[in-house]
């Protein structure tokens, strides 16, 4: 199933893609499966463990047949993010080659992990909002796996059954920045969760659904103009090692996200563009690029780095 969240009544719904549309999954099943207390939320469906894709299609099927369905269509859904604030998110650099190449920085025999934070989430058809001092700035295409249940060190052959599914996260960052922390010994953190720097979507298929994940061709388009693309299958370190690898280093809940890495091309995202991240048998992610809206009272504007502004004492 391709499952994602919406807002309705002041409140968040699951919804899932069918042929006919859009269905409030929430609706559907408090109409036909009264009984389950998790549909709320997409992340509630995910920690309870249920089998969403034989329930949730069992529910759309009893629907259909007793023509309800059209009921619980939903014609123009305001997009939230998949997996509302998920335990943690985190995220690889440099898990393609070839994006090696390109930034000149050395390879390591183990994945590169760091985090982004929930509080950055930005939703389908969502804004990027660019800082308001001059910074290049990157959009990262890249494939990331939802968990879908509680593990600790598991190796990579049981990594497939504790993932639920898989997104499509933009990992945007603000390279002048990136490069200053570099030089500190900090590069990822702080360059990648400036405020909306963390969209994703438009919703999570099911492993299910989806089959292997290590070979889907990626695409970015700006502005409707193709500007890179790549496939799965050239990372370095696979979703199921990934997850694996992960589960060593820290306790890995259901809901958690893992950000698997870019390919390599250009990446410069400019205030007015529009952002297309497609991957196959998933679809499409768009957000639009703005100008920053507020000045940040602790950054000087005219500099793409530099120390903190400080107050006279």
């Amino acid at each position: 199933m391709k499952l994602l969240s919406f807002a309705k009544d002041g409140g968040a719904h699951v919804g899932a893609v069918v042929a006919e549309g859009i269905v409030d999954l929430t609706a559907a099943l408090q109409a036909t499966n009264p009984e389950i207390h998790a549909a709320g939320s997409l992340l509630g469906i995910i920690q309870s463990g249920l089998d969403i894709d034989t329930v949730g299609q069992a529910s759309i099927a009893r629907l259909r047949s007793d023509n309800q369905l059209d009921r619980h269509l939903v014609r123009v859904p305001k997009f939230l993010p998949p997996v509302l604030a998920p335990p943690k998110i985190l995220a690889l650099a440099l898990n393609y080659q070839e994006h090696i190449d390109e930034t000149n920085l050395a390879f390591y025999n183990e994945p590169i992990i760091f985090e982004k934070y929930a509080s950055n989430l930005v939703p389908h058809e969502g804004e990027i909002e660019l800082p308001p001092f001059p910074q290049h700035v990157d959009e990262e295409h890249e494939l990331a796996l939802v968990v879908g249940r509680d593990c600790r060190h598991i190796r990579p052959h049981q990594a497939p059954d504790y993932i639920f599914g898989y997104t499509i996260c933009n990992d945007v960052s603000a390279r002048d920045r990136q490069r200053e922390r570099l030089k500190m010994g900090q590069p990822y953190s702080y360059a990648k969760n400036f405020a909306t720097f963390c969209p994703m979507g438009p919703w999570v298929v099911t492993a299910k659904e989806l089959g292997d994940p290590r070979n889907l061709n990626m695409s970015v388009r700006i502005n409707g103009k193709v500007t890179r693309s790549g496939n799965s299958k050239q990372m370095i370190f696979n979703p199921f090692e990934v997850l694996a690898y992960c589960s060593d280093y820290t306790p890995m809940q259901a809901g958690d996200i893992i950000s698997l890495g870019t390919f390599a091309g250009d990446k410069v995202i400019r205030a007015g563009d529009v952002v297309e991240l497609e991957v196959e048998r998933i679809g499409v992610l768009r957000n639009r690029v703005v100008a920053s809206k507020t000045p940040w009272s602790n950054f000087a504007v005219e500099k793409p780095t530099g120390p903190l502004v400080r107050e006279k004492r």
